[in-house]
């Protein structure tokens, strides 16, 4: 009878670990760490390749979530990452204009990355939502588009939130 106990005990252990390897890595990464420190994690992140501008242009580029992160509660979002100086200064996960109703960016920021909010969202709510931590600014919001509304997942550092704005962006291709 233990035997059958620690078996199972193994096999759910096993399956609660596998369901906790989905929750995107990628987005649980250290705003400010050097992309160089994690190049190798991750196949297709790419770096800026222009050493001489580095420190006064934010680059971005935009990713298929599917291509940084194996999650299906990310199916048809993007990421679009943020790059200054060589780190990691914010991402943006974004959904699809009409699919907000689901509130799958919303759901998967609290149940995998740990943000919250008691805000009540009902179906057709747009707006932004502060659920900053000590650690990393997060903002939260849901846009209207002409296609419908689409939620946006903003993670940064209060350091370097203005940045994400600038009008000095360069788009990496």
């Amino acid at each position: 009878m233990k035997k059958i106990r620690i078996g199972l005990l193994s096999i759910f252990i096993l399956f609660s670990s596998s369901s906790l390897s989905m929750a995107c890595e990628f987005l649980k990464e250290q705003i400010g760490i050097p992309v160089s420190n994690i190049i190798d994690k991750y196949d297709n992140l790419d770096e800026p390749s222009d050493d001489n501008d580095d420190k006064i242009f934010t680059y971005s580029k935009t990713y298929a979530s599917n291509n940084l992160c194996k999650n299906s509660q990310l199916e048809n979002t993007f990421i679009k990452v943020f790059i200054r100086e060589g780190k990691i200064i914010g991402t943006e996960l974004s959904g699809m204009p009409g699919e907000a109703k689901d509130n799958r960016i919303l759901n998967f920021a609290k149940t995998n990355l740990g943000y919250s909010t008691d805000q009540v969202i009902n179906e057709k709510w747009t707006g932004a939502i502060n659920m900053s931590t000590i650690v990393n600014m997060v903002l939260y919001g849901r846009v209207q588009d002409f296609n419908g509304i689409y939620e946006q997942l903003i993670i940064s550092k209060e350091d370097y939130f203005s940045l994400l704005a600038d009008p000095d962006i360069v788009e990496m291709f």
